[in-house]
């Protein structure tokens, strides 16, 4: 129950009494149901996946329910599959706090789409804290025409804010790990297959030509709509069915279903762009008109048919880099930007390209049972899309929900029918396997078991901190390592009391160890951070240091339960004579 609430029905009970003060007896009743309203404990959950699917969440959860607990909160954990928590938090909107990682690439542009006030109703990755804050939307669209050094220092404040107000609080950047062999297959980067380019640069060493993975999320095997947030992250194999314009690749971006990009900043900034030829997966060819489709049904997937526009929750952000996109003939397209400098403009390209013959017809408006978005929804967007036709270097051949996918090759892929213009060698021949199955298994030692036994090549989105020694000891399978852009965090819905109270938030922030977190949960495979950027992106002072700049209520991850509740009396909370915290005073 909220404390607006309350302090509405006080303010009745209280206009009440004036009118009953001949009723000795009604008057004291009356206050004794305010009294007890007032003192109502404050209860709080927490949204998380299971330990199956990410034992570093949930483990996090847990630390922190109990140190709520600790301090007077009544708090729960609710575990739930990925699917549904990211249904809940990402389209429902509906959750108190909420432990993930979220599917950071690294780009300060991101910041926008998690913070920016008007995508608070909206579903996806858009803001799903309702976090809303005037002067961080002026900086937030500031970095967008800006370049360089100045763009930096911008992203820096952006993130000192952040770490001020508090509308999620990052807890470290897990290490990506992974066991491979190398007996069929070699040149595995570092961390393992993490990005839709990962696959290119492998090197055929064995008799077969088929690549076997393993992976934990079963989501793939059930749908394929790229656009589809409660199922899409990464995009770590529907990148591989679907091409974007260009792809940024060790920082830098390159032309990819464009052949090639001529950028025009006069007064508006604007790119031309040649699309490559290659066919779609169904034979179709890929025209200017698809991407020029692409851009309109993405920000609208209605199309125009409903009262207001229905955009995807995926790709938001690099949508409103967007002003206009206009098909010149069967190749060329021209996009106008809204930024005004390249660098921030390049993310826009990176949009999955849709056959319009295949999801023009997808643009009628449905009514999903548990899906409550604001406004409307699209057949797009909940259409699990079994048999995807794209233009990426493998086509879909058959799956099995919650069991295995297999996707074969696709020959007249650019990259297949020898149009590498503008790509890095390492990519330049495509995918060197004519099949590529993908095996779900039910935990990081029954992936390390395939490992063993040799019936699989290596692990897709890697594998847990705990199986490391054993992968270790096995001199069959290699361990690769590297530091993430991933980042696990702790999210607070902002829409309400008290977790919309900023000095709420701060508090809650430091029932968190970091570094305990990191030693303890993590093993030591991640690196502690307050800041969701790291690198140049990240002021100095928030480098990560040992202690954080919101320091821990405690020692080696051991809350100092009364600092912890004189840190809440301080934020404007009470508590009763139980040491609960109660919804009374400010919030």
């Amino acid at each position: 129950m909220a404390p607006d609430s309350a302090l509405r029905r006080r303010a009745v009970l209280a206009g009440g009494l004036g009118a009953l003060t001949a009723t000795s007896g009604c008057v004291s009743e009356l206050r004794s149901i305010a009294g007890r309203e007032a003192s109502e404990q404050l209860s709080l959950s927490i949204s998380t996946v299971p330990a199956s699917e990410d034992p570093y969440a949930v483990r996090i959860a847990n630390r922190l329910a109990t140190n709520l607990t600790r301090a007077g909160i009544d708090t729960t954990v609710s575990p739930m599959e990925s699917s549904e928590l990211f249904q809940n938090v990402l389209i429902n909107l509906d959750f108190d706090i909420y432990v993930t990682r979220y599917p950071a690439q690294g780009n300060p542009d991101e910041l926008r789409s998690l913070l920016y006030s008007s995508y608070g109703e909206e579903a996806g990755w858009q803001n799903p804290f309702g976090f809303s804050d005037l002067e961080m939307d002026e900086i937030l669209d500031q970095q967008r025409h800006l370049s360089g050094a100045d763009r930096a220092e911008v992203v820096r404040e952006i993130q000192r804010d952040v770490v001020k107000k508090q509308p999620f609080s990052v807890v470290a950047f897990p290490d990506r790990i992974a066991g491979v062999r190398t007996d069929r297959y070699r040149g595995w980067p570092n961390g393992g297959i993490h990005r839709p380019t990962d696959y290119l640069p492998l090197v055929r060493t064995g008799e077969t030509d088929r690549l076997h993975l393993l992976i934990r999320d079963p989501r793939v095997t059930e749908n394929r709509n790229p656009i589809a947030v409660e199922y899409r992250d990464s995009g770590i194999v529907t990148g591989l069915l679907y091409e974007p314009l260009a792809r940024t690749i060790d920082g830098e971006s390159i032309p990819w279903l464009a052949r090639d990009i001529e950028w025009n900043d006069g007064d508006r900034l604007t790119a031309t762009l040649t699309l490559r030829e290659t066919p779609w997966h169904d034979g179709e060819t890929v025209t200017a008109n698809d991407v020029a489709f692409t851009y309109e049904f993405l920000t609208d997937t209605s199309l125009g048919n409903s009262e207001t526009a229905v955009p995807t929750p995926r790709h938001r952000g690099r949508l409103s880099l967007v002003e206009s996109v206009r098909a010149r003939n069967d190749t060329d397209v021209h996009i106008t930007f809204t930024a005004s400098e390249i660098e921030p403009a390049r993310r826009a390209l990176e949009v999955p390209v849709l056959p319009e013959h295949v999801w023009r017809e997808r643009s009628d408006t449905v009514d999903i049972a548990g899906i409550d978005i604001a406004g409307q929804t699209t057949e797009a967007l909940v259409w699990p899309n079994e048999s995807p036709v794209g233009s990426g270097p493998v086509q879909f051949n058959d799956a099995s929900v919650d069991s295995y996918l297999t996707l074969d090759a696709f020959p007249q892929h650019f990259l297949h029918d020898g149009d590498s213009t503008g790509i890095p060698d390492r990519f330049a021949d495509g995918v060197p396997f004519s099949r590529l199955r993908i095996t779900v298994v039910p935990s990081d030692d029954a992936a390390v078991e395939l490992l063993e036994s040799n019936d699989a090549d290596g692990t897709v989105s890697g594998v847990g901190a705990s199986v490391v020694p054993r992968i270790g000891r096995n001199d069959d399978i290699g361990l690769t390592v590297d530091r993430s852009k991933t980042f696990h965090h702790v999210g607070y819905n902002c829409r309400h009391a008290p977790l919309s109270n900023p000095r709420f938030r701060r508090t809650v922030a430091r029932l968190l160890d970091r570094g305990h977190i990191v030693r303890d949960t993590f093993e030591g495979y991640a690196s502690p951070s307050e800041t969701p950027l790291g690198g140049t992106w990240q002021p100095s002072e928030l480098e990560w240091s040992g202690t954080a700049s919101l320091p821990f209520l405690g020692e080696d991850g051991e809350l100092d339960v009364p600092a912890a509740r004189d840190a809440f009396r301080e934020a404007g909370y009470q508590y009763d004579d139980n040491d609960r915290l109660v919804r009374r005073g400010a919030a």
